[in-house]
């Protein structure tokens, strides 16, 4: 796999599905295998759940649900860790910075 990306989240609710729709709709027209991996850090809403339904509507997508909230940067840690892509960068999930930020080029 050459890409992973790790997005951590937190009460996301509101605001993944859109991240994960157009994270999708870019990557989809790469010509390389990657992974999108949200880290769920405890939500009390349902970022899980929401992720969950959105697993066969986005290629590649994969949820880690933590029950306990640990933090952002014990999430992103562990989406480093679980990630199987050569490169691996994360980006928060209200889409602040955008996937097509990454010179994807460089990949191939």
């Amino acid at each position: 796999m050459k890409l992973s990306v790790i997005i951590p989240a937190y009460n996301e609710e509101g605001r993944i599905r859109k991240t994960l729709l157009t994270m999708d709709g870019y990557l989809s027209q790469v010509h390389y295998e990657y992974e999108i991996l949200v880290v769920n850090d405890g939500s009390k809403d349902s970022t899980a759940s929401l992720v969950r339904s959105m697993e066969g509507k986005v290629k590649n997508l994969r949820l880690v649900d933590n029950q306990e909230n640990h933090g952002k940067g014990w999430v992103v840690r562990q989406g480093m860790l679980e990630a199987k892509g050569d490169w691996r960068l994360f980006m928060d999930a209200d889409n602040s910075t955008s996937v097509d930020q990454v010179a994807v080029s460089s990949l191939y």
